[in-house]
């Protein structure tokens, strides 16, 4: 019985209707499926989608991951779930690595995907889909298709073909009409309901479940605010856990260049797919994001000296990090069946995630030598672009960003405004002209920055303007666990990272200063990569963590 809500499926018998015996035989076993039930209401129509579909699946010549590739990525772009449930276990077979499945399937992230995670084709190719889907007046232009053809040739020469323009030719005439003829299939899909799959989300290569999770801040009883998480469960499903924890201003949008990464283990293109793979843990910290605050208890947003007035702190973010980690919701995910508490790899965090996670590591047990059963262990932390305290001046330079954001303004002005100003000379600081960052990306990253709630801002530009985790404390003014120093006393290893054009080279020197005096920390430089290395630089960035992550 047909699942449509739209069209019930036609289904001659054998023998019957020519057309549908012809469909019969290009499926072979599979039979006549959901998709040919619909067509063959429109029996002509159905005969030439069949002569077209057999030529492309079985006559030509585009290799079989790149055709799959397009497919799917069409499927994404236009929400076309039922095809993407047909294509997914044929691109694998293909050769399409999890991650690279996970880059296809995540349209929400700016091409260019990070270099090595597809081959130089493969990367040419999505943009081409791209550009031919996402049909506007600026598109696609022909230097787009100079683009891919160029990428074609390569691939043609590299195989020793000798007539290298001929098959080109053939492999752009056939690329195209893929293209068109896979988006003309997705829209039929969505139009006619094929499955009753039309209003489902495309499905993901992995088990990825969004959370909102409810969570105390101060008092410890009490739940404030929701925290925004996404959890990412490889197939292979024993594989140790991530924790990203993101910058101000930002949101988990932020890591999408380097997720497909530590799903495989490497770049797949470059045969890095031998290596460790990873689940992982993305959350918006409070305020960012689709993530809350806890209740205000002061009656401004605009900046206070007074701790009474904190609704966020770099302890708290820690501290929500925690009690993320224990919640029931996640513990489902990431322990399922199991009775304790399963360590986590590593917690990794940028500017004030980078803060996040050593005051994680300072605040927390690790992964071998603790009694404490309550607390979800970690075997390491990776802390990028940040410093262990406030650096020197820097407590005045933020109330001024503050002051930038409202610019006299109600806070209404502040959020249409203020934060457009801030985004204007944020991205410049963050990435100077020598970044590689690709216009793409910065445009996401300033959307980031305009779509921060201006309390979330506020809030996190105190956090990050009065800390000092060199310094040991007890807790008791915000009811949380007490912690040492953070260069004492814990089992843990360490790896602190910057871009090296981070401040000029200044949050790296403060960074290899601090590796210099914590006897378990290593240090490294991501070479031409601003704030967020893991932005304008992901495959370097993966390429240092990745090693590191792969000796623990």
């Amino acid at each position: 019985m047909s699942k449509s809500k739209l069209l019930p499926g036609r289904y001659p018998a054998p023998g019957t209707d020519p057309v549908a015996d012809a469909i019969r035989k290009r499926r072979g076993e599979r039979g006549l499926t959901a998709l040919d039930g619909n067509l063959l209401h429109f029996a002509e129509g159905a005969r030439g989608y069949n002569d077209l579909l057999g030529a492309l699946r079985t006559g030509g010549k585009v290799p079989g991951d790149l055709r799959e590739l397009m497919i799917l990525r069409i499927a994404a772009l236009n929400h076309a779930a039922y095809e993407w449930v047909q294509h997914e276990p044929i691109g694998r077979k293909e050769g399409l690595s999890t991650g690279q499945l996970y880059s296809i399937r995540d349209i929400d992230t700016p091409l260019p995907p990070a270099k090595g995670l597809f081959t130089p084709l493969q990367e040419a190719a999505l943009d081409f889909v791209d550009k031919l889907t996402l049909v506007s007046s600026s598109s696609f232009t022909v230097d787009h298709g100079v683009k891919y053809k160029d990428a074609l040739r390569k691939y043609v020469e590299g195989t020793g073909h000798s007539e290298v323009e001929e098959l080109t030719n053939a492999l752009y005439s056939e690329s195209s009409m893929l293209v068109a003829t896979y988006n003309l299939v997705s829209r039929f899909l969505v139009a006619t309901d094929v499955d009753g799959r039309a209003e489902q989300q495309v499905p993901w290569p992995v088990e990825r479940v969004e959370h909102n999770v409810t969570l105390p801040s101060f008092p410890k009883s009490e739940a404030t605010h929701q925290i925004y998480a996404v959890t990412l469960r490889h197939p292979e499903q024993d594989a140790p856990w991530i924790v990203l924890s993101n910058s101000l201003l930002t949101s988990t949008r932020m890591w999408g260049w380097i997720v497909p990464y530590l799903l495989d283990g490497g770049f797949h293109a470059s045969g890095g797919n031998s290596k460790r793979r990873y689940n992982i843990l993305l959350h918006d910290q409070r305020g960012h994001g689709r993530s809350t605050l806890p209740p205000n208890p002061a009656d401004s947003v605009r900046y206070h000296d007074d701790d009474s007035a904190r609704r966020s702190t770099i302890p708290l973010l820690a501290w929500d990090v925690q009690n993320l980690l224990v919640s029931d919701e996640i513990k489902e995910v990431i322990d399922g069946d199991s009775k304790g508490l399963k360590p986590i790899h590593a917690v990794i965090g940028v500017s004030q995630g980078g803060a996040c996670a050593m005051a994680f590591g300072a605040s927390y047990p690790t992964s071998s030598g603790s009694p404490d059963t309550t607390a979800r262990k970690t075997k390491a932390i990776i802390a990028c672009d940040t410093s262990a305290r406030t650096p020197a001046g820097n407590r005045d330079a933020w109330k001024e960003r503050v002051g930038l954001v409202f610019g006299g303004a109600g806070l209404d002005d502040a959020q249409s405004v203020g934060l457009s100003r801030l985004a204007d000379v944020t991205l410049p600081r963050w990435f100077p002209a020598a970044s590689p960052l690709p216009p793409s990306r910065a445009a996401l990253v300033r959307k980031m920055v305009e779509e921060t709630p201006v309390e979330g801002f506020v809030e996190g530009a105190r956090a990050l303007g009065s800390y000092d985790l060199l310094e040991g404390s007890t807790g008791e003014k915000l009811d949380m666990p007490g912690r040492p120093p953070l260069l004492e006393g814990r089992d843990l290893k360490v790896l602190l990272v910057a871009g090296s054009l981070d401040g000029n080279g200044k949050v790296g020197e403060g960074l290899k200063g601090l590796a210099e005096k914590w006897d378990r920390a290593d240090y490294k430089a991501v070479e031409g990569s601003g704030h967020l290395p893991m932005v304008d630089r992901p495959e370097v960035w993966c390429e240092v963590v990745g090693d590191w992550l792969g000796g623990l």
